[in-house]
């Protein structure tokens, strides 16, 4: 029996459950009408956390799920016939805590399901079987690392202000804001009569560009000459790129943070084109501004510190007489696409949990 593929179902009932019922879609505004806000007595489906005016008056030891019918064909050892609101409520917040009243009804008729199965499971005698303990025995180890990272998280989660301000501190680069102006100036042709000019001929006219723009000359024409000299005739980007950040930017343009108002950075030059920047105006975000940017960046630290500390500490070493020697990963092609100036940078996939069947 495919033990694990009755785990991996039942769990994925319970989540997708509850993802769903969290998810509920807004409604759309029927013609002719301006807005499909519900009354105000009546909150959206999926967006409350609240429990009816009802539930005041469930006690924690009276049942909210009852399986009727359960445990009479075969009463096993710990067989569940109802669940309390207290038990009920324990469970659902150590799954998921700050439930909707949707998704906390969905859950509920899900776990029901769970029990049920897991009462005929019983019956059957499988808590006993060999291959369920092993199976059993590795996911409690998967949880327990959950519960430690879940345990780090809100240890570090409370950052003290002393520990924010010497972050802000040591770290004002970081948080300074700028409108700036950018003229893009491309090096590939992009018709088939246009001919590439040659790197001395590129380097001349993006200077040619830079001195014009220092001159005086707008940077919105600057960039449609820009782009029309290389057959690019369509749309003309904002040469106007406000409220920029140093994380919006490759390391290699960190520079034009460093510029003076009203200066026109030295072009930074790639394969497919060469950018010139004017800072326009700049300033320090306040720190009341960035608390939270920075508390979060403290604990995503404290984090991969602690992380690396666990790794460390334990070095894997595997029998190659039974494993066979380890292969050389092969080298995999580049994902996606370089980050653009301008741009926040992509943000790198979550690791994938380890499972001990495919």
């Amino acid at each position: 029996m495919r033990f694990q593929t009755v785990t991996v179902f039942a769990l994925s009932c319970v989540l997708a459950g509850v993802t769903q019922a969290q998810t509920t879609p807004t409604p759309q505004a029927p013609p002719g009408t301006t807005s499909a806000q519900p009354l105000r007595h009546a909150p959206r489906p999926g967006t409350t956390t609240e429990l009816p005016a009802s539930a005041a008056n469930v006690k924690p030891t009276d049942p909210v799920i009852t399986l009727e019918g359960a445990c009479k064909s075969a009463p096993a050892s710990g067989c569940v016939t109802g669940v309390s609101r207290q038990q009920f409520e324990e469970m659902a917040n150590s799954i998921k805590p700050g439930m909707t009243s949707d998704a906390k009804r969905n859950f509920a008729m899900q776990y029901a399901k769970i029990l049920a199965f897991s009462d005929q499971a019983r019956a059957l005698g499988l808590e006993n079987d060999q291959r369920f303990k092993q199976i059993l025995q590795f996911v409690r180890n998967q949880l327990l690392v959950e519960a430690m990272n879940q345990y780090y998280s809100d240890e570090y989660s409370n950052q003290p202000d002393q520990k924010i301000d010497e972050y802000y501190k040591q770290n004002a680069h970081k948080f300074l804001e700028a409108n700036l102006q950018r003229v893009i100036i491309p090096s590939q042709p992009a018709a088939a009569e246009v001919k590439k000019p040659s790197d001395e001929e590129e380097k001349a006219y993006v200077e040619k560009v830079r001195q014009q723009w220092v001159a005086g000359a707008d940077p919105a024409t600057l960039q449609k000459d820009a782009l029309t000299r290389m057959g690019l005739n369509g749309s003309v980007p904002d040469v106007n790129l406000k409220n920029q950040s140093p994380g919006m930017f490759p390391d290699a343009h960190q520079s034009i943070f460093d510029l003076k108002p009203g200066e026109i950075s030295q072009p930074f030059t790639d394969a497919g084109a060469s950018y010139l920047y004017k800072m326009v105006s700049q300033q320090e975000k306040p720190i009341a501004e960035v608390k939270q940017q920075i508390a979060k960046t403290l604990h995503d630290q404290m984090m991969r510190d602690k992380i690396q500390e666990m790794t460390e500490s334990v070095k894997p070493v595997l029998n190659d007489a039974y494993f066979g020697p380890e292969k050389k990963p092969e080298e995999s092609p580049a994902i996606g696409a370089a980050q653009k100036p301008g741009e926040p940078p992509a943000q790198p996939n979550a690791p994938q949990s380890a499972s001990p069947h495919k």
